[in-house]
């Protein structure tokens, strides 16, 4: 026993060691944003039911391979039927009252579908329907196609938002004028847990890049002032180049961000994504106690948060102490058991004593194991006493 309890204290010791200690950067810049960029395009073929807008922005491609996204979340289109057709972008159908459904957040996002549509290698022609076209509901074939005549348009691209638990079910469309049916592959729909335009907006930009096969990147700006934090977007490992702020090339959309020091990792935080455009920084720090907090640069209102810290671990006495006052009530209950079992051996021997005038074999046997049991009860009642207030005196004096 005496051997167990010296091999528990070594362990115990052992395991105790000081955590290593890591350092962290100091003074962080704030990273350059560029806005999001457009080039002129030449004005679509006018129609009947159609009006173009001014000429609108776009990035210069970069030669950037962006992020690959989740497969699940962003399913894979298939438009190959577009080729050298015409395309109408249709208002953006609000199919629920809730939320806000004011015209220029409507015009905004139907806007974007356009300023995608035009640098499509797919297609032929895109117009821009204005406010004279004919209100259809969200999957109104018929009606999208008899729009979509009388503007001279092969196809109609149709973006709806239903409201849905405290988001929207967002999709997208596309309408065969001539066959009045959706096209083959066409249809894509996502819940996003947002109706904030710049959300939807990304959201939709992300969609018509795919759809249209445009080479679309933007970038997530990520302030991570430590080496050893691991960034990871959409549950994806991003690379670092340990530059301050950490850029990161993504296709445009809304995105979770969120750090990992070790096993250690912090809540994800949803950033909308342009393209040709920069996210709104997100800082990224460790506070003593081990977490690590996310801060939109916008909730800083122009400050800047204050450097990571290192992680104060628990001094060494703790664990031991818990350690030794967990093996010394082990001890003490062991003890009062075996103290307990001499006890009833003796009482056992003594009452066949007195039924037989004398100690049979039986009983003598019984007295030698109680005589045993209680030497071992003894040790182990000291010894759990020690081990216990050696134990209380580390966790709670130190």
């Amino acid at each position: 026993m005496r051997a167990l309890f010296s091999l528990l204290l070594m362990i115990s010791f052992a395991a105790a060691a000081q955590s290593k200690k890591q350092k962290g950067d100091s003074s962080i810049p704030l990273p350059n944003t560029e806005p999001t960029v457009v080039k002129p395009a030449a004005p679509a073929a006018a129609a009947p039911a159609a009006s173009t807008p001014p000429p609108a922005a776009q990035g210069k491609a970069d030669d950037v391979l962006p992020l690959p996204m989740a497969g699940p979340e962003l399913p894979a289109l298939d438009l190959s039927l577009l080729k050298d057709t015409s395309l109408c972008i249709f208002p953006f159908v609000k199919e629920s009252s809730a939320g806000a459904a004011d015209k220029q957040y409507l015009d905004a996002i139907q806007k974007t579908f356009f300023d995608v549509a035009k640098d499509s290698p797919l297609l032929k022609d895109a117009v821009l329907l204005g406010d004279s076209t004919s209100k259809c509901e969200a999957r109104d074939a018929a009606c999208f196609s008899s729009v979509g005549r009388m503007a001279r348009c092969q196809n109609v691209l149709v973006g709806s938002s239903a409201a849905k638990g405290n988001g929207y079910v967002l999709s997208v469309r596309i309408f065969e004028v001539g066959k009045q049916r959706v096209l083959p592959g066409s249809e894509v729909e996502q819940v996003l847990e947002t109706d904030r335009q710049a959300d939807v907006q990304a959201w939709a930009e992300g969609q018509a890049c795919r759809a249209l096969q445009v080479k679309c990147v933007g970038r997530i700006s990520v302030d991570a002032d430590r080496r050893d934090m691991t960034i990871y977007v959409d549950n994806r490992l991003a690379p670092r180049t340990f530059k301050t702020p950490e850029v990161i090339a993504v296709e445009p959309g809304v995105h979770g961000v969120r750090v990992a020091v070790g096993q250690r990792t912090s809540l994800e935080k949803k950033v909308p994504v342009r393209r040709g455009g920069f996210s709104e920084t997100i800082y990224a720090r460790q506070t003593e106690k081990g977490g690590l907090p996310l801060t939109l640069a916008s909730d800083l209102r122009g400050e800047r948060p204050p450097a990571s810290v290192e992680v104060r671990e628990g001094k060494w006495t703790k664990p031991v102490g818990y350690t030794l006052a967990g093996a010394g009530i082990i001890a003490l209950g062991v003890g009062i058991f075996q103290g307990q079992h001499s006890k009833s051996l003796i009482n056992q021997a003594e009452s066949n004593y007195r039924t037989n005038g004398a100690y049979l074999p039986a009983d003598v046997s019984n007295l030698n194991s109680a005589s045993s049991a209680a030497t071992i009860g003894n040790i182990l009642l000291i010894s759990g006493a020690v081990l216990l207030a050696s134990g209380s005196v580390l966790t709670f004096a130190f």
